[in-house]
């Protein structure tokens, strides 16, 4: 095996290098992965060009990955080299408290590969057992690159208590909200209503389950959810991070009620006083944070529940993919989408050419 591999190296706030670098060592408890695919989270956009946007540099990014077995430590059992995998890239602290009560995403001073350690936008990566799990062969590696983020949101909607029947509103149909509109069919809402400011991203909602759609810039979206609903919604999943949606997820939720924020808010919530008093507190409003996918045993029901659902084509992937690009071009295309100089949906980094 060749010592020097090709990666995207984050070397400084917008300065991606494609470079050769050395294949990682591994220990007796590490599998050496090579890679597939890659997504872009929509976090990797400030951490890749943000001022001090990543937890150390010079970082290979990429958290969102599939690949292959390459080679595997003394210590590894129940793999064998060319297996298809997916990687679970958080690595919890474990002297956390949270960590021991397998609450994995709140433990303190957790490491994520490709944001603490070198990840996914690399030809090879190093990945500590636990943290490698096994494709049925109904899912390719191309519909794997979606696992991690088709966990986020369904993870999310758990938190919010969705039962079957119920009528959800996902707010933001970006990708997270796109896997939490398939996510909530599969959990047995009856009807899904999707809500964006975009027509293109309404309209791939619809194609991905939405029952109803509105485009939040052009109509009123409380007086459109009560067309629809009479009390309003049983569980609101905010996936904007935007404080238009977080504010609405609040006013299009019926009385006792679920709202889920999942999306990361860079502004102030400053919520009005009579939103707060007519629909949080005289509402009864049941509020969860949801952070990450992960629970006992790791990492998770919510991974079992998308893999699964995945290898019977109940979640779709690669209809979210809006370009395939190669590792050379991450550097440029993470710039052009922090910039909004490209309209995109999903982007899936093809890293090893040989693998399909």
């Amino acid at each position: 095996m060749v010592n020097t591999m090709k990666a995207a190296v984050l070397i400084s706030a917008g300065n991606v290098e494609y470079k050769d670098v050395p294949v990682p060592e591994i220990s007796d408890d590490d599998f050496l992965i090579k890679v597939a695919y890659s997504g872009v989270c929509g976090s990797d956009l400030p951490r890749s060009q943000k001022e001090n946007g990543a937890r150390l540099y010079p970082l290979i990014m990429g958290h969102e990955f599939s690949g292959t077995v390459e080679k595997m430590g003394a210590n590894i059992e129940g793999f064998k080299e060319g297996d298809h995998v997916a990687i679970a890239p958080l690595l919890p602290n474990s002297d956390s408290i949270y960590t021991k009560m397998g609450l994995y995403g709140f433990s303190e001073h957790y490491n994520l590969i490709g944001t603490g350690s070198n990840g996914g936008f690399a030809e090879y990566v190093k990945v500590p057992k636990g943290h490698v799990l096994h494709l049925p062969d109904s899912v390719d590696l191309k519909t794997a690159a979606g696992i991690e983020p088709a966990t986020v949101s369904g993870y999310g909607l758990a938190r919010g208590h969705i039962q079957a029947g119920d009528t959800v509103a996902i707010l933001g149909a970006g990708s997270i909200g796109q896997f939490a509109i398939q996510n909530a069919k599969l959990y047995g809402a009856s009807n899904v209503i999707a809500v964006d400011v975009f027509d293109d991203k309404l309209e791939l909602a619809k194609k991905l389950g939405a029952d109803y759609t509105i485009n939040g810039k052009t109509q009123d979206v409380i007086s459109e959810v009560k067309k629809i609903t009479k009390h309003g919604v049983d569980v609101a999943v905010d996936c904007a991070g935007s404080r238009f949606t977080e504010i609405e997820a609040l006013e299009i939720t019926r009385r006792d009620g679920n709202v889920v924020y999942i999306g990361i808010s860079g502004d102030d919530l400053p919520i009005p006083k009579d939103v707060f008093e007519q629909y949080v507190l005289r509402g009864g409003l049941n509020i969860h944070g949801s952070w990450m996918s992960y629970t006992m045993p790791y990492p998770g029901r919510a991974w079992d529940i998308v893999i699964d659902a995945m290898s019977k084509g109940r979640l779709n992937f690669k209809s979210m993919i809006s370009h395939e690009i190669s590792l050379d071009q991450l550097g440029d295309t993470l710039k052009k989408m922090y910039n909004k100089e490209i309209e995109f949906n999903k982007v899936v980094v093809k890293i090893n050419q040989d693998i399909d």
